[in-house]
């Protein structure tokens, strides 16, 4: 089976709050808490107990547990997959960066110093 993925994905718990949708943005929403399972450049693999359709778009808090940073990025829901006891959810999310920092902490955060920042980001 061939790797169809654009980034490499690092197997990492972040803690994750699903601020808001941007389609439905209530001003005193605090958010859903949720983890990833894992993470890339592009996006994540987020468990979380509330269903998102597919195509939401929405601001994500991520807390990144090695490099104490907390980015915030914009993501759309490429997919979800209910868990087999059907209490949580999966969600493929695809980070849809509009802001550089962002981008630049999750370059640092997965490859930093004991692996390496490639030459070549995609």
């Amino acid at each position: 089976m061939e790797n169809k993925r654009k980034d490499k994905r690092f197997q990492e718990k972040n803690e994750v709050v699903i601020q808001f949708t941007l389609e439905h943005h209530e001003g005193n929403n605090r958010g859903t808490k949720a983890l990833t399972h894992d993470i890339s450049l592009g996006g994540a693999r987020i468990l979380t107990a509330q269903s998102f359709p597919v195509d939401t778009v929405m601001r994500i808090e991520i807390n990144l547990s090695k490099s104490k940073q907390t980015i915030k990025v914009d993501g759309i829901v490429r997919w979800i997959k209910e868990s087999p006891d059907k209490d949580s959810y999966e969600l493929g999310v695809e980070f849809l960066h509009k802001i550089s920092k962002s981008v630049l902490s999750l370059i640092r955060h997965l490859y930093g110093e004991d692996r390496g920042i490639p030459s070549i980001i995609s």
